[in-house]
């Protein structure tokens, strides 16, 4: 696959955009592998009842990146893990061969290379530093990924059937009324999105921000599921995909639960995501069984590290669907707004981001004029929301009313938190 990249990191409140490799066993910047698999435990099919505290496996992910020197974020919780790793060749695949005999991974068939680069879906074009460096970030959290429901737990698994990328395809032709949805966040989509081959409708998009805001979209956007997609008071046709699955588990099920599903109706998912459907292309492709015309995803896959984005391995330039936020040429190339506290991802092209000063709005330019040196001990304002996250905002929820936040108000929440400080007296006598 093409890697999306630039020759620097830029670090902000967010994941990084771009990167330099720096790594000492690289003998090129590119010449790594970045994995993305994740496993829900409990409830799930093929499910595991962990044999050992959640924290045994924060400690063996910690040790296994160390001596491996991998970078990457892994996020264990009671639900599962959600791993996105990267390194040389080497240590990729001695991460992989341990992670197979580790107990976390029992019950999967992952006996073959098919199976394993099915679960694991490595690509190529990276190394450790496409995350910042080292070492890699092992966390337990409350959730593998936060939909911001810590405590949901399906009515039924198997109400959503999950798909192959070759089915997908197939599938996505041979239905003529259904309804394709993205469960990504807008700024992913931007940039790549699948289009139905029988209508010529791009995918539905949310414009959420954050994956938290999925289960609210659902429930203030039901008939968007039918309109003008699918023949009101049918069976519902639902057709989901995210970058590599793990999302989807879990937005496809709620949206099972919330529209009550009954008896012919179908929510399907991409299993693999993204990443396994342009694999799966890439493979057609090279064995010459499709073209690259004929991918049903258009654009680049936006990825959560600083390669940016990954698209198949005959895309070019004319391949984007996106356009400089800056100039309206053509460009997939994702950088960040520059107004302090902003960090929105906008698509801003390499002659620009040297050129301009590229901002998501003039009221975020405003805002940051506004701004005034503050003294030491001065109690900072929290920064308003710009206005097009404002316009954002009101094309989501309509006249639906929400709490109003401010950019910065995750960071404001931790410092009221209080913090407990344990001291330990030593006695030296």
């Amino acid at each position: 696959m093409k890697v999306g990249r630039e020759s620097r990191l830029r670090k902000g409140s967010s994941d990084p955009i771009s990167f330099q490799c720096t790594c000492s066993s690289s003998t090129e910047p590119t010449d790594g592998k970045v994995l993305l698999f994740f496993r829900y435990f409990k409830n799930a099919p093929r499910c595991l009842q962990p044999l050992q505290p959640t924290s045994e496996l924060v400690t063996f992910h910690t040790n296994l990146t160390t001596i491996l020197k991998l970078g990457g974020k892994i996020r264990v919780a009671e639900e599962g893990f959600n791993v996105t790793v990267a390194g040389t060749k080497d240590g990729i695949e001695q991460y992989i061969e341990e992670c197979c005999s580790h107990w976390s991974f029992d019950g999967l068939d992952l006996n073959t290379t098919v199976k394993r680069d099915a679960f694991f879906k490595p690509t190529n074009g990276g190394c450790a530093c496409v995350f910042g460096g080292l070492p890699a970030s092992v966390r337990l959290t409350a959730e593998i990924t936060p939909m911001g429901r810590t405590s949901y737990s399906p009515r039924d698994w198997d109400v959503v059937e999950g798909l192959e990328p070759a089915e997908f395809h197939e599938r996505c032709w041979k239905h003529e009324k259904k309804v394709i949805v993205d469960v990504r966040n807008h700024y992913e989509s931007r940039i790549g999105y699948f289009v139905d081959p029988v209508s010529g409708r791009k995918a539905i998009t949310p414009e959420i921000r954050r994956f938290s805001q999925w289960p609210q979209y659902v429930s203030s956007h039901k008939d968007e599921f039918e309109a003008d997609h699918a023949i009101p008071g049918q069976n519902i046709n639902i057709m989901a995909y995210c970058t590599g699955g793990i999302r989807c588990e879990k937005a496809t099920r709620w949206m099972a639960d919330e529209l009550n599903v009954k008896e012919g109706d179908r929510i399907c998912t991409l299993n693999g995501g993204i990443a396994a459907y342009m694999t799966w292309m890439d493979e057609e492709i090279r064995q010459g069984r499709k073209q690259a015309s004929e991918s049903l995803f258009r654009g680049k896959n936006y990825v959560f590290d600083a390669r940016g984005s990954v698209g198949l391995s005959t895309a070019d330039e004319t391949d984007s669907v996106a356009r400089c936020h800056v100039c309206h040429t053509a460009s997939d190339r994702m950088s960040k707004c520059r107004s302090e506290g902003c960090h929105l991802i906008l698509v801003v092209c390499s002659e620009c981001e040297k050129s301009s000063d590229p901002r998501c709005c003039s009221s975020c330019l405003e805002l940051d004029e506004k701004s005034l040196p503050m003294e030491e001990d001065a109690v900072r304002v929290q920064r308003p929301i710009c206005d097009c996250e404002k316009q954002r905002e009101a094309r989501l929820w309509g006249d639906l009313i929400r709490p109003a936040k401010t950019q910065g108000w995750r960071k404001k929440k931790r410092q009221a938190e209080p913090v407990n400080v344990h001291i330990k007296l030593i006695d030296q006598n």
